[in-house]
């Protein structure tokens, strides 16, 4: 895995393997259902980091373990 930053200041960040592809994260929906989304990047919120993603068309920030609306 490779890390690329975004910014000077290190708070943004993406992640790749050698093949260019970027990681993929579950997230269950409130219906229960599970989706896959691939992160788009990451960005440092305190001492926590937060995952950018698509979702219903728009790019939306969550914790890895968020809870996503149907």
């Amino acid at each position: 895995m490779n890390t690329y930053y975004l910014n000077n200041s290190g708070s943004r960040w993406v992640v790749m393997d050698r093949n260019g592809n970027k990681p993929k994260h579950t997230f269950k929906t409130e219906s229960g259902k599970e989706v896959t989304r691939t992160a788009l990047f990451y960005e440092s919120f305190g001492n926590f980091g937060l995952v950018w993603i698509s979702w219903k068309g728009k790019k939306i920030s969550v914790f890895a373990d968020s809870i996503l609306e149907d």
